[in-house]
């Protein structure tokens, strides 16, 4: 047989269909934002997204095609403080639950077709892949765990072991790891990432993933004779003395026009504050906004510097990458930071401060802008996607 004649038949014989799966965690903006940034790549046949709650609806109101999983852990605090030792003893996946749900992620594997698992926040989807011999890629912004159990009692840290034993597992389990953020020296969870040589080695900088570029985005209407701030809070409820504290400070600034984008509600707001509890993108708020106030979530940080936007960022308490990405972005010259203790504590005045100083600061805004460039030569979004394509194909290839 020659081999024009084997290569007919190959390419007569059936194959199969490349399909990508995103299993993706609803705790935290940016999981969901990263998904939607490498799906919209993908015709609607090659993908399957699921994950549960706010991040499922989500991701539908895009119209992908997409399934429901169960939650894996819900993250507890309050007072602004991030509680490690409550959350990982009030984890859901432990012990035996975290064997069902695996299960569950094994189902939606097989029957579907799936030949690439791509897990962004969870631990199931990695260990389903494993047990099914199926490639597996693992998005994420942070790869080192010690430091969350730092601060810790010892009956935490004794919890806090096991937990990070799981982690470790969840990315030995992978065949690559992707970062979505910018590649050092630039990089904002640089702090947060192993130094580990097995994981180093795997590991690969694609850029900042966000569900859009930036000239797709319309801003809102505002009036451009009056300085903007647009703070993005989310809903979790240790966060209300940031409501709070940021109504409290455009009480105090008359001439800056607020928007507030957060479920919490309060009966007096002054007339120069809007109040959002839900919007499908911030992006229109943040490209149209003069300064953005929000917390430290890193897919948040990653569409600040796709759009050029200056911030000031204000961590969850005790969320150590939070912090270290508050640090970084500092360090970066893109950001001012304040810690809840300064909030709440020491200066009530502190927030109005540094809100008024970012506003008279230029070079804030330059900074920014610098990365919005960087952003877009590296078009994250379509670096990964063509990465991933070619582990989707690995199995079906021959």
């Amino acid at each position: 047989m020659s081999l024009l004649q084997i290569g007919k038949r190959k390419k007569n014989a059936p194959q199969l269909r490349d399909k990508i799966y995103f299993s993706v965690s609803s705790e935290g903006y940016g999981h969901s934002s990263r998904a939607l940034a490498i799906a919209r790549q993908f015709k609607p046949g090659e993908i399957l997204l699921a994950s549960y709650s706010y991040a499922l609806e989500r991701i539908r109101s895009y119209d992908y095609p997409s399934v429901e999983v169960s939650q894996e852990v819900k993250f507890v605090g309050s007072e602004g403080h991030f509680d490690v030792g409550k959350t990982i003893l009030n984890n859901p996946a432990r012990a035996l639950g975290l064997n069902q749900i695996v299960q569950e992620e094994m189902d939606i594997i097989k029957r579907h077709g799936i030949t690439l698992v791509v897990a962004d926040g969870r631990i199931a989807p990695v260990l389903a892949a494993e047990r099914l011999d199926i490639p597996c890629i693992v998005l994420t912004n942070q790869s080192a765990f010690y430091p969350f159990f730092e601060r810790d009692s010892a009956l935490v840290k004794l919890f806090g072991r096991s937990f990070e034993w799981v982690m470790k597992l969840w990315l030995s389990s992978a065949e690559e790891i992707l970062i979505p953020d910018f590649s050092p020296p630039y990089t904002v969870c640089l702090p947060n990432l192993s130094d580990n040589y097995q994981v180093k080695k795997r590991t690969r900088f694609v850029g900042p993933l966000v569900a859009w570029t930036a000239e797709e985005i319309i801003p809102i209407e505002r009036d451009n004779q009056t300085p903007l701030v647009v703070a993005s809070l989310g809903g979790h409820e240790y966060r209300r003395p940031l409501f709070d504290a940021v109504v409290d400070a455009a009480r105090q600034m008359g001439h800056v026009n607020f928007i507030i984008i957060s479920s919490f509600t309060t009966q007096n707001a002054p007339h120069n504050v809007q109040i959002h509890p839900f919007v499908k993108e911030a992006a229109p708020y943040f490209k149209a906004a003069d300064l953005v106030i929000t917390q430290a979530g890193h897919s948040t940080a990653m569409e600040l510097l796709t759009l050029g936007k200056p911030s000031l960022i204000i961590p969850d308490s005790q969320q150590i990458e939070q912090e270290n990405n508050a640090r970084r972005m500092a360090e970066l010259g893109v950001s001012l930071t304040m810690s809840y203790n300064e909030l709440l504590h020491q200066n009530q005045a502190t927030l109005k401060d540094n809100i008024q100083h970012l506003l008279d600061s230029p070079e804030y805004g330059r900074q920014s802008q610098e990365f919005a460039k960087m952003a877009a030569q590296m078009h994250g979004a379509l670096q990964a996607a063509e990465h991933l394509r070619e582990f989707a194909h690995r199995l079906s290839a021959y």
